[in-house]
């Protein structure tokens, strides 16, 4: 039985070592991997500087882009509003015009038509009696 007992101590032995060879290589296996992970880690990394650096430029332009946008549709703004009043002012000017100038204009073009109706029917009745008299 001693026997039994030494032959399953070799055995168990030898699946130790091949078990430590098993982890041996694995380990160098995942070391190798770990180091080709860092190696691809470190190139985007180094890549992803210029690009962020590219969209920060990016994004600056764009914030000065809009707040220059802005700043145009505020002064569009207050130019409408101004040419806004401007013609109500217009318009109001052209209304106080008319009912100032419409009534008394009304009237001299009344005495005018007046003056020129009267004169033609002085001489119409002048040159009706002078033919009459011919």
């Amino acid at each position: 039985m001693e026997s039994f007992i030494q032959f399953a101590q070799a055995i168990a032995l030898l699946s130790a070592a091949a078990l430590c060879l098993y982890l041996i290589v694995t380990l160098v296996r995942l070391n190798a991997t770990m180091v080709s992970l860092q190696r691809d880690v470190a190139e985007v990394a180094k890549q992803l500087k210029p690009l962020l650096e590219n969209l920060t430029v990016v994004s600056e332009k764009l914030k000065s882009i809009t707040t220059q946008i802005d700043e145009q549709v505020a002064l569009a703004k207050g130019s409408l509003e101004s040419i806004r009043r401007m013609a109500r002012n217009v318009e109001q000017f052209e209304e106080r015009i008319q009912q100032r100038l419409e009534e008394p204009i009304h009237k001299v073009l009344s005495a005018i038509g007046g003056i020129i109706a009267k004169v033609v029917s002085f001489f119409g009745a002048r040159t009706t009696t002078g033919h009459a008299g011919q």
